[in-house]
């Protein structure tokens, strides 16, 4: 969670070089972004998690890895739109990056790709996804 704080000094920080009038709501806009995204990140891919993991095993169990890369997912997909997206819309990005990062993480382990730390399904694949949600969404 102290990636989660530095990446408000990176989304809404950066809002901090604009020059005009409505610098202070763009950036309480990217902050409320970037707080939306991460925990609807977070809280889909523990939660998606645990119904996968009880379907599989009969047991469910909480994963905090999944939820602190969920997290991370939500926090890299929304970097490149926090500032010109409705909050709405980074509920729906998080949430989307946290399932995402889910099933690129299965998809790697499928594979016998090996990712100790969940790079590629947090960082290449959500950064794919939030181009294409800054697109969709701004």
């Amino acid at each position: 969670f102290i990636l989660w704080f530095g990446w408000y000094g990176f989304n809404a920080g950066s809002a901090f070089s604009i020059s005009s009038q409505s610098k202070a709501k763009i950036t309480s806009l990217a902050a409320v972004n970037t707080t939306l995204a991460a925990a609807s990140g977070a809280v889909t891919s523990l939660f998606i998690n645990l119904i996968v993991t009880e379907r599989y095993t009969g047991e469910a169990t909480y994963d905090l890895m999944k939820c602190v890369n969920g997290c991370l997912a939500g926090l890299v997909a929304i970097t490149g739109g926090c500032a010109v997206v409705e909050p709405w819309a980074a509920v729906i990005t998080g949430s989307i990056a946290g399932i995402l990062y889910l099933c690129t993480s299965l998809l790697l382990v499928r594979l016998c790709l090996d990712d100790a730390v969940d790079a590629i399904p947090v960082h290449m694949s959500n950064g794919m996804w939030g181009l294409i949600a800054v697109g969709l969404f701004a």
